[in-house]
């Protein structure tokens, strides 16, 4: 084996840059505790090291670029924020719900003050016994990386969900026999509120951003997918069955971005994650990413961010 391989190898044993839901996760996404009465908002404590709910209140104004090993789903009643997930941009308004699975790079930021929201963290193992992750795709589109993880619900669906939020803070609240099971079907009739809107809606063929055609949304989500082995817009010009060039048109044509930039964005949202969250070092940050050397990779971060990697890492310490 090559010195170079030996390198990779032990920077992706250092940190698989996933984060995993446990008690130190609260402090990135919450200023401090708070006694609201709602979930877990009053202590960074989970329920089987696998689940928390919680409101907006204290909510960090920023969160990410970062990736994590479980599910989240938040539903917006008030106010608004910017969610990113991937190199698609979403906006949280009244009544918006939006999903997002383990090891997808995420972000939100852009808070209103007069924000009011809920949303709810789980790991896979912590539903197993009412879900099991090897079906939770197939029987809820929305978790499928090439289809729509952000939607808007009619106002009668918006309340049942924050409704059902509401019945797992009572059960946290009052902690009775088989509460955690409770919880867990809870969660199911959440997924099954939503998908009876997804499926009402049709969004799988009718997407929530008019402007871009069927091509340019899956271009994005398998963006979002393969960047890390896939950088040439031939690579996913051949995944598609479309030519080079009627790719490269179609998205230009319709974002005003080039088809490689939005590879560009990923890799810049994944190095940032690298940068602000784990331990490693450009180096290892460099042969990770498999780039040529971290002279490449300076100057390909500094060209979008005008930062260095060491200086973008410093003003997050």
């Amino acid at each position: 084996m090559q010195p170079i391989n030996i390198l990779k190898n032990m920077a992706k044993k250092k940190h698989n840059q996933l984060f995993k839901l446990n008690e130190a996760y609260f402090s990135v996404h919450k200023t401090q505790i708070a006694e609201t009465g709602f979930g877990l908002d009053h202590t960074p404590r989970l329920i089987e090291e696998g689940f928390g709910i919680y409101s907006s209140v204290n909510l960090k104004d920023e969160i990410g670029p970062l990736k994590s090993n479980f599910y989240r789903v938040a539903l917006c009643l008030e106010g608004g924020l910017q969610v990113d997930i991937g190199v698609e941009t979403y906006r949280h308004k009244k009544n918006t719900i939006h999903f997002n699975v383990p090891d997808r790079l995420f972000m939100m930021k852009n808070v209103s003050p007069d924000l009011k929201a809920y949303y709810l963290f789980f790991s896979a193992d912590f539903i197993e016994e009412v879900i099991p992750e090897g079906i939770l795709a197939k029987r809820f589109p929305f978790l499928h990386y090439l289809n729509t993880p952000f939607f808007e619900l009619m106002e009668e669906e918006a309340e049942n969900i924050t409704q059902l939020m509401y019945s797992i803070s009572n059960e946290i609240a009052q902690g009775l026999a088989e509460f955690k099971t409770s919880i867990k079907l809870l969660i199911l009739m959440i997924f099954i509120a939503a998908k009876r809107s997804y499926n009402r809606q049709q969004i799988d063929k009718y997407l929530i951003n008019k402007q871009e055609s069927h091509l340019v949304s899956r271009f994005k989500k398998m963006v979002a997918q393969n960047f890390i082995t896939l950088r040439n817009v031939k690579d996913y010009a051949n995944k598609m069955a479309v030519s080079t060039n009627h790719l490269s048109k179609i998205i230009k044509h319709e974002t005003g971005k080039t088809a490689g930039e939005f590879i560009d964005e990923m890799l810049i949202m994944e190095i940032k994650a690298l940068l602000r969250y784990s331990e490693l070092n450009v180096s290892e940050i460099t042969h990770q990413l498999d780039f040529t050397d971290t002279s490449h990779l300076s100057k390909f971060f500094k060209k979008y961010t005008e930062l260095s990697p060491l200086g973008y890492r410093k003003k997050f310490q």
